[in-house]
């Protein structure tokens, strides 16, 4: 319940010489230091464990010191990994003028990749190369990001992430697409309510996958984004298509 306070001497060196002072402070009453504490954020999507190509993968935010636990194992301490990713970053800033992106830190066991900005940080821990040089072209768009509320970003860079294990390819066009489409949350309504199942039999003539979402989607009972956190995943260019071709329709009203 105390903290001890020592006052040391040491040569040129850094050797330790002798002990000049020392004290102590009761702890009661001393606000616990929350300056290097990073608090999780939570969400309704849940956090991927693992995937085939990536370990761990974290966004965290330098100036709000939250942490988004996009791919990660149950079994690690989030804020305490982000805290340590944190002052390597911090540390290798003080030492070199420029710092590489990624910057590649070790930590336990991990080898993790930082792409950095002023703002956040993106940390991947891949288990092959598969994705990396996606990753490394679209890392900026993530880390760049100026909205002034996190939310719903934890949903679209966990989108994001589904959709690169089915496709380590990912264009930078797609990924911005869907960091900036504003109807990914969007609860639709449509005017023609009455005439959705006829609209969902002549879409599906062109977009196969207006068959299993549209009804659903235009009768408001899910949402884009509950359909790319599902199983559409990996069927994103299908459905990008299909909400461009009810937007030209102008299904919506």
């Amino acid at each position: 319940d105390e903290r001890h306070y020592n006052t040391v001497i040491v040569d040129h060196a850094g050797f330790f010489m002798g002990h000049r002072d020392a004290h102590t402070e009761l702890l009661e009453g001393i606000p616990p230091s929350i300056d290097r504490n990073y608090w999780i954020f939570y969400e309704d999507s849940s956090t991927i464990e693992k995937t085939e190509n990536v370990q761990l993968a974290l966004l965290v935010s330098r100036t709000d010191r939250w942490v988004i636990d996009i791919v990660c194992p149950k079994t690690l301490n989030v804020s305490e990994t982000a805290t340590i990713i944190i002052d390597r970053i911090e540390e290798a800033q003080r030492v070199y003028n420029d710092i590489p992106q990624p910057m590649e830190v070790r930590i336990a066991d991990m080898n993790i990749h930082a792409w950095i900005s002023d703002r956040r940080v993106l940390c991947v821990s891949f288990t092959n190369g598969a994705l990396k040089p996606t990753i490394d072209s679209i890392a900026s768009i993530i880390v760049d990001q100026n909205h002034d509320s996190i939310v719903p970003q934890r949903r679209m860079v966990n989108v994001i992430f589904r959709i690169l294990e089915s496709n380590p390819k990912l264009s930078p066009s797609i990924l911005s697409r869907i960091m900036n489409e504003d109807m990914l949350f969007t609860v639709f309504h449509t005017p023609y309510e009455d005439r959705i199942p006829s609209i969902v039999e002549r879409t599906a003539s062109r977009h196969p996958i207006a068959k299993e979402i549209l009804g659903p989607l235009l009768r408001g009972y899910t949402t884009l984004i509950e359909a790319l956190e599902d199983k559409y995943s990996s069927r994103y260019e299908e459905i990008f298509n299909l909400i461009d071709f009810v937007n030209r329709r102008k299904l919506l009203g």
